[in-house]
């Protein structure tokens, strides 16, 4: 046999086929650093260290301009979440809707179905300055945080 048959050939490769999206899309998956310092974000969810949020801001909210502005990041997201999800494919997760058939809810549920893969809280307690909530509004975002004390029961903003 010729040891030609069986070398690798990096050109092939590069020129052959690229990932499929969904790949691409899964690399780019934000998950914690650290199971240290967790803040979600008050408006989409997404779990992260203050670091992070420091360093990247949210991908899912980047008008929220979070990444270097530490107050901002103090402001936008909150230590007070109970769970977590991670959700790889976020409009067809298959563990999101088995966690709707087992628990009362899913990514459309939480609804991250239009964010980026990540892992992300189930219930967010914290309440946003009433000029970044007029902010939001005037986008027609919603957001996922509830107040201290408020009904649970009644769904998310």
């Amino acid at each position: 046999m010729d040891d030609d048959d069986h070398r690798y050939d990096d050109e092939d490769e590069e020129e052959g086929e690229r990932l499929p999206a969904k790949v691409e899309d899964l690399a780019q998956a934000s998950v914690p650093t650290s199971l240290k310092g967790l803040r979600a974000c008050m408006r989409c969810g997404i779990i992260k260290t203050l670091d992070q949020f420091l360093e990247y801001g949210c991908e899912n909210c980047p008008f929220l301009d979070m990444a270097g502005n530490h107050e901002r990041c103090n402001m936008c997201t909150t230590a007070f979440f109970e769970g977590q999800v991670a959700v790889m494919d976020p409009g067809e997760s298959w563990t999101a809707s088995f966690l709707f058939l087992k628990f009362p809810f899913s990514a459309k549920w939480l609804r991250v179905d239009a964010y980026l893969p990540g892992v992300y809280a189930i219930s967010i307690t914290g309440q946003l300055d009433r000029d970044i909530e007029e902010e939001l509004e005037s986008r027609g975002c919603r957001w996922r945080c509830r107040p201290v004390g408020a009904d649970q029961k009644t769904g998310m903003s």
